[in-house]
């Protein structure tokens, strides 16, 4: 990534919008608003990245951590991750098929 910000997708797609999607990715939005003072993230919506059934979906890139099933009572923590020196929170990753992951971090990789 050129300018070497994290890209923070949430993932919009029917299942995950639902599970209350939409209104995470508000809540996130306002959190790293307070919180990321050096700028380092930049927090987008994404179509749908397939693993539907453990929506609701956030993926950080180009770190490549897929977490699943996000609740809003998660987003300090992930927002601790994100700014500060929080690690990957373990309970919300390796939900999804690896293959599935996979094919995430290919398009991500070319950009898409």
């Amino acid at each position: 990534m050129q300018d070497n910000k994290r890209l923070v997708y949430v993932c919009e797609g029917g299942d995950c919008s639902e599970r209350g999607s939409i209104e995470l990715h508000a809540e996130l939005a306002e959190e790293l608003r307070e919180k990321d003072q050096a700028g380092k993230n930049r927090l987008r919506k994404y179509p749908c990245f397939g693993g539907c059934e453990h929506g609701i979906n956030v993926v950080l890139f180009p770190d490549k951590v897929f977490y699943s099933h996000v609740k809003q009572a998660d987003l300090p923590e992930i927002v601790e991750h994100l700014t500060g020196d929080g690690q990957p929170l373990d309970r919300l990753t390796g939900k999804v098929a690896k293959d599935v992951e996979q094919i995430v971090w290919d398009l991500l990789d070319t950009g898409f």
